[in-house]
């Protein structure tokens, strides 16, 4: 089933964080939401996982309303808002999160699949920031989900842990929408690339349109000038 934004618009009072954007992402596909800091990525994650409404248009996930398949058990996520209880340990995170999905996948499975088993007994305050992020991927797949919605997702992971990740979600086989503002890793991992700019989508393609239209050049330098 597809997830699609129709015409949707979104401000915080006076200032419009995304302008009449229209794209569809059908069932199986990986597509990036491509574009610097503060373009309107997150915002659309937001809307997708029901977290806010458009002022005006129409989000759908996984071909109905975004609140009912993430009440569902549906959609997982992993967000930059938001933070893990501190004086809890991995496996109680992992325990819980499993829990809230009925147990469609066992404690050690999740653990395994984030590559935490080696650290389960440390508490969320003693983690790196890239350990942290492993127990948020952990959440975001207790439950089997369909659809993952992933916001910067290997932003605090070194070059080795960024391509064990994709690896695993590429694995998993769910249909995936992840924004970030590393150009080679939408080039990477994405089926396709929406590129957001000032909350418009300026393109929407395969990574190599993308990557060749000669329009884009300065939104893309001035991506390739905010990752170094």
């Amino acid at each position: 089933m597809d997830t699609r934004f129709d015409r949707v618009s979104y401000r915080y009072g006076s200032v419009r964080a995304l302008t009449d954007i229209s794209f569809i992402v059908p069932s199986g596909q990986t597509a990036a939401l491509l574009g610097a800091n503060g373009a309107g990525k997150s915002t659309a994650v937001d809307l997708l996982l029901g977290l806010k409404r458009p002022r005006d248009g129409t989000v759908t996930v996984l071909g109905g309303p975004a609140y009912e398949a993430v009440a569902r058990g549906r959609v997982g996520a992993m967000l930059q808002t938001g933070g893990l209880p501190t004086d809890s340990t991995v496996h109680e995170i992992a325990a819980l999160a499993c829990g809230l999905y009925g147990n469609r996948r066992s404690v050690a499975e999740v653990l395994d699949l984030a590559g935490l088993r080696d650290i389960k007994r440390r508490k969320i305050d003693a983690l790196s920031g890239g350990q942290a992020q492993r127990v948020q991927f952990a959440v975001a797949m207790a439950g089997k989900p369909e659809l993952l919605f992933l916001d910067e997702p290997t932003v605090a992971l070194d070059f080795k842990a960024r391509r064990q990740f994709w690896r695993v979600v590429k694995a998993e086989g769910n249909t995936v929408v992840f924004a970030t503002h590393y150009l080679d890793e939408a080039d990477e991992y994405a089926d396709r690339v929406i590129v957001i700019d000032q909350g418009r989508v300026i393109a929407d393609g395969p990574p190599a349109q993308i990557k060749g239209d000669k329009t884009l050049e300065h939104a893309l330098v001035a991506l390739t000038e905010e990752t170094q």
